[in-house]
């Protein structure tokens, strides 16, 4: 693409990140090279302002670490090839496995790195070699999909708009102020018209600012304090009882096991007292209607499915379901309903697959032998920094014999492939953009300037490789025309096309935004299910039961000094590994002066942490705001920096949902030195 020089124009296009907020876009670009990024009003969600991340855009952009030719391995160094060369190399060594092994030889791991649609094509070129092996779950928000899908059918969430309706707001486990800094006036506005807004977290977050009040309870007990509110709620009579009679299932077992959790008893569970428990559920059920916002870290323990589906079940109870100013707000996936995803995985070129649990990566690499792992693709994710026990993963990945890493940067994980493929970032590439957490905002992005070097982009290398492959279910065209084919099932819906969203941010058409105001939902009996047949024949629990954490409850670690809570949240100013770029940040520790002085630690001081499963180190930071038994470190920190948090966590599973268990962490520490 050449462009005029002397020529300045404003573009429209959107943040690719995986956040809560995915902003638009407004990228000024001068003489072929973007000067500016900034917010597109016309997004009202997002409005006029862009987060912290959004800005660092442009500083990703023209990095001078960042990688701009194909690299290849030979003796333990990387040296520059030409694409020819790499794409024959790839093409060479997958058709190797597959004829000696069959296409389940071939490993395709993903993550959300990019949130354009066109980058779910890769899927679709291994359907057309055959299959692969490939995961099922996430690393950070599965089990709380699969529990409001055993509850509600599906998963969908009331615009950030509706909240000015709700007279009470609980913010359980989420720190907006950090993550979601467009859900903040909206929680201020609706504060100004009466509503009032509990903060449950274990941590002092930014967010507690904005709250009437903040509940610390213990971590990984919001599962046992959801259902010592039902038992409130349902003893004293504050239950809808016309929605939990007309449009609800499961009712009376659930009833017999929220009797249990008397007030006592989850103030032993909680850390909190008997009256905080009563009075936060009369709070919540008296104030009608009344909203419920949850955030990604509640359910990332050992329990988190179970605990989603408490507290969904408080909504359902007080029939805070289907009206205005209520709900249970996890995710947001009307948007994902209108992407031919049979197209787009491959799925009609009837492709045998082969699945593992996501974070159970280094576990199934040991595994797998029939076939085992030749070539391994790894794309949109940085692995060996985001993955539990990341020492075990390093050590499966050196076996698989060679490893194609497509990156912007020289991440851990890069380092650790065979052939390293550099792609274009979203400015340089074309793709559409929708949010799968929140808004229902639809935007194209274009390609608005010429890639450093030799980057391309994955659908581009990937159409080459195809051809090299002689595959005949890959498409060959225009990555527009691509696109137009993705969203068919949107334009018949709708009747929307790819030259209307082309205009600007444009806000799907025809979604209510009210879920469940109908009251019909889609589980199979059509109602809300408190007891979950499909929880039961997926072998999980039917009820959302409260079952004590793995680790955080294992007294054998207590007793051999791991006995601090070990917490990784997002930082306000990164998504996981994106922005940890080896700038000369340091990492910090956050830890309460009382376990401080317990371990002779000062402000600055070096502290080593460890678990069972590996060490980091970290300059201590004093701060009241984390519980006296926990350690907090921000997660995302490459391993160069020696405080790659993974190291610690573990690769355990949740409850439900094939997803990570990265707060289920104990851990021990000691000064340094």
């Amino acid at each position: 693409m050449k462009r005029v020089n002397n020529m300045t124009k404003t573009y429209s296009t959107a943040c690719p990140l995986d956040c809560w907020d995915q902003c638009s876009f407004l990228v000024t670009v001068k003489d072929g090279a973007a000067v500016s990024i900034g917010p597109d009003p016309r997004q009202q969600i997002t409005g006029n302002v862009i987060c912290a991340k959004g800005k660092q855009h442009l500083e990703r952009l023209n990095h001078p670490d960042r990688l701009k030719y194909p690299l290849l391995k030979t003796g333990g160094r990387f040296n520059r090839i030409s694409w020819d060369d790499a794409l024959k190399i790839a093409a060479d060594r997958i058709s190797r496995a597959v004829a000696r092994y069959g296409p389940l030889s071939l490993l395709h791991y993903y993550d959300g790195g990019h949130g354009g649609l066109l980058k779910g094509i890769e899927s679709r070129f291994f359907s057309a070699l055959g299959g692969c092996t490939t995961h099922r779950g996430s690393l950070c928000w599965s089990a709380g999909l699969a529990a409001q899908r055993y509850d509600f059918g599906d998963v969908l969430s009331h615009d950030f708009e509706d909240l000015i309706n709700a007279r009470c707001i609980l913010i359980w486990g989420r720190n907006p102020a950090d993550t979601s800094v467009h859900l903040l006036p909206y929680i201020r506005k609706a504060g100004k018209n009466g509503a009032r807004v509990l903060l449950i977290d274990p941590v002092a977050t930014a967010t507690a600012a904005l709250a009437d009040q903040h509940i610390r309870i213990n971590p990984a007990t919001d599962g046992a304090l959801a259902l010592g509110m039902a038992h409130l709620i349902i003893k004293e009579s504050l239950l809808d009882s016309n929605f939990v009679e007309q449009y609800c299932s499961g009712v009376e077992p659930f009833f017999e096991l929220a009797a249990a959790y008397h007030p006592e008893r989850v103030s032993a569970i909680t850390g909190i007292t008997p009256d905080q428990i009563e009075t936060l559920a009369r709070a919540y059920a008296s104030a009608k209607p009344a909203a419920i916002l949850f955030g990604y870290g509640l359910q990332r323990h050992s329990n988190g499915g179970n605990t989603i589906r408490a507290i969904d079940a408080l909504a359902a109870l007080t029939g805070n379901i289907g009206i205005p100013g209520g709900g249970a707000s996890y995710a947001n996936f009307r948007a994902a309903r209108h992407v031919d995803h049979v197209f787009l995985g491959g799925e009609d070129l009837s492709p045998s697959h082969r699945y593992y649990a996501k974070p159970r990566l280094a576990v199934a690499l040991r595994e797998m032998r029939d076939p085992p792992i030749e070539v391994a693709y790894i794309s949109r994710a940085n692995p060996l920094t985001q993955v539990g026990a990341s020492e075990a993963l390093r050590l499966a990945l050196a076996k698989i014999p060679f490893i194609i890493s497509v990156e912007h940067f020289m991440t851990d994980t890069a380092a650790a492939a065979d052939l390293v493929l550099p792609a274009t970032v979203f400015l340089e590439e074309e793709d559409l953009y929708y949010n799968s957490m929140n808004h229902r905002y639809l935007n194209y992005g274009s390609r608005l300037v010429e890639p450093p070097g030799e980057c391309r982009s994955e659908y581009d290398f990937l159409q080459e490789l195809a051809k090299l492959l002689n595959l005949s279910g890959f498409p060959n065209l225009a990555a527009a025309d691509l696109l137009k084919r993705l969203i068919t099932p949107l334009t018949a819906a709708t009747g929307l096309t790819l030259e209307e969203i082309k205009k600007g941010p444009l806000l799907l058409p025809g979604s209510n935004a009210v879920p469940w105001a109908d009251r019909i939902f889609d589980t199979p009996d059509r109602k809300y299910n408190f007891y979950s047949a499909g929880a039961q024949a997926d072998g999980c629990d039917p009820l959302p039961l409260y079952r004590e954490p793995v680790e955080l409850g294992d007294r054998s670690l207590h007793a051999q000094g791991y006995c601090y809570w070990f917490v990784t949240p997002h930082p306000r100013e990164s998504i996981h590994s994106t922005h940890r770029l080896p700038d000369g940040e340091t990492p910090l520790a956050y830890l309460h002066p009382t376990a401080a002085r317990k371990h002779n630690l000062c402000d600055n001081d070096q502290v080593r942490i460890a678990s069972v499963r590996g060490s980091i180190t970290a300059r201590a930071v004093l701060s009241d705001k984390v519980p006296p038994d926990a350690v907090l470190v921000y997660e995302g920190w490459w391993h160069g920096t020696g405080a790659s948090v993974n190291n610690l966590t573990p690769d355990r599973l949740t409850d439900m949902g094939f997803q990570a268990a990265l707060y289920d962490c104990l851990c021990k520490i000691e000064k340094c030195g």
